[in-house]
């Protein structure tokens, strides 16, 4: 009896572990996959391909250069996307294979990428990328000067599959003593 009791723990355990690491991972993308950051096929290409995608904080894009010269450049509005705006933070996207350009997601919003090269944005090669629900998180107002306000997380995914792998390892336990 101990040995199997021994057994379905150690078995929920890592069951357990498994649950958490599949909810904790997150997802680096290859923006274009194959075709990589370039001039497009089509002007809507790259809207395409990101409006496909669920990104969330923690994931990642990476930028290859498969052809040509061209930046990954961030610019801060949508009008600024919609008119190729040649401004903003601007990435050389370099072109020795295997090297690339990887963003990572950190906050839930909205983030527009353009190629600043030439005539590259107006053909197309450019995205908009929506992580999470696609709003940024708002600030709130400074504290009192010693005061801290307390903050309170909404629960994760991952505290949430803990939760459940806890629960149901207890009554696992429970019913087979």
């Amino acid at each position: 009896m101990a040995g199997r009791l021994s057994f379905t723990v150690g078995f929920l355990i890592v069951a357990s572990v498994g649950l958490l690491h599949g909810a904790c991972a997150a997802s680096s993308y290859t923006v274009g996959d194959d075709l990589g950051w370039t001039v497009p096929p089509n002007s809507s290409y790259y809207e395409e391909w990101a409006s496909q995608k669920t990104f969330q904080i923690g994931d990642s894009i990476v930028f290859n250069s498969t052809t040509g010269n061209h930046t990954a450049t961030e610019v801060d509005t949508r009008e600024e996307y919609d008119y190729c705006t040649k401004t903003g933070s601007i990435v050389k996207v370099p072109q020795r294979v295997g090297a690339s350009y990887k963003r990572n997601f950190d906050a839930n919003g909205t983030l527009y990428f353009l190629c600043s090269e030439g005539t590259d944005c107006e053909q197309g090669q450019k995205m908009i990328v929506k992580v999470g629900d696609g709003i940024a998180p708002s600030f709130a107002a400074p504290s009192l000067a010693g005061f801290a306000a307390p903050s309170f997380a909404a629960p994760s995914l991952a505290a949430a599959a803990a939760a459940s792998a806890l629960f149901f390892s207890t009554l696992a336990i429970y019913f087979l003593n």
